[in-house]
């Protein structure tokens, strides 16, 4: 976390925490719930709107993290902001590596790289998830496609992931199916 925040934690201990203005989208953007905002209306306006400012973006990206409940939030100075997960608390991207072509990095979607993989899972809609020294989180869907990926032939309906890290080191994963992806991981999608 960000030295400012920390020190603003310290100035005012006592800052109530909020709930239901920040959500992540599954691919891994954040939205502003302005619950607030004339004319609100929860089913019309759920999402809320994107939040395309780059500097605000990193601001939360370095301030992003998890309780001992498994709620994800935003360090906002003293104000902690949970925020409501659409799919998981990190979105994974594929990215080839500088090195070779034939290897790839796992990126988070707030900038960090992926160095531990465990426990990778697919659940009932083809997603795919992930735990890493980051966080659970889940690949997005537009790199899906760069997964090795091949059914095991078992009677569970699991898959094997071929992964070659951007350290040249190919590692086989067996996928197993899964129902819900947030009681797996142990992450609250809709913290109260």
């Amino acid at each position: 976390m960000d030295e400012a925040v920390l020190k603003a934690m310290a100035r005012w201990p006592d800052v109530p925490a909020v709930f239901g203005w920040l959500l992540l989208d599954p691919r891994g953007g954040w939205r502003l719930v302005q619950r607030d905002a004339p004319n609100f209306d929860p089913i019309v306006h759920k999402r809320g709107e994107p939040i395309t400012s780059p500097s605000i973006i990193d601001f939360i990206g370095r301030n992003y993290a998890r309780d001992d409940k498994g709620r994800w939030f935003w360090q906002n100075g003293p104000q902690r902001v949970f925020v409501e997960l659409e799919a998981a608390p990190l979105i994974f991207r594929v990215l080839e590596s500088a090195n070779t072509p034939t290897s790839k990095q796992l990126v988070t979607h707030t900038g960090y790289r992926v160095e531990r993989i465990k426990d990778p899972c697919v659940d009932l809609h083809g997603r795919f998830y992930l735990a890493t020294e980051h966080g659970p989180g889940m690949i997005h869907d537009l790199d899906l496609a760069q997964l090795e990926l091949e059914a095991s032939h078992d009677d569970a309906g699991s898959l094997t992931w071929r992964w070659q890290s951007h350290r040249q080191v190919q590692t086989a994963y067996t996928v197993p199916l899964i129902k819900e992806p947030s009681s797996h991981y142990g992450f609250v999608s809709r913290p109260l």
